[in-house]
């Protein structure tokens, strides 16, 4: 299976949304996707902020996902071991392209 795939059905399933996790989820011992993972296996945009600026810069970050015609914002969370994966948010692709 692709990664990205699996990451996709993750968010397909309604399993992470960024909007409705608390912020102590990513202190869980057990992290699902630590950014190591995601780093090392999909490719992506590192953002300035995130969308809202949530989560903000200090607790944590996002990175974008272009997939075909689909766009997803992938959003971490600092943890004390690495950053962790707290929700995966469908967007608007135009909204990340370069207008002349």
């Amino acid at each position: 299976m692709r990664p990205l795939f699996a990451f996709r059905s993750m968010l397909a399933s309604g399993f992470f949304l960024v909007s409705s996790l608390a912020p102590s989820f990513a202190q869980a011992a057990d992290c699902p996707v630590p950014y190591s993972e995601f780093e090392e296996n999909i490719p992506h945009i590192d953002m300035a902020e995130c969308p809202g600026n949530k989560p903000d810069s200090e607790l944590g970050f996002c990175r974008l996902v272009m997939d075909g015609a689909e766009a997803y914002v992938y959003a971490f969370h600092y943890t004390d071991d690495e950053p962790c994966l707290i929700g995966i948010k469908r967007a608007k692709k135009t909204d990340y392209l370069m207008k002349k």
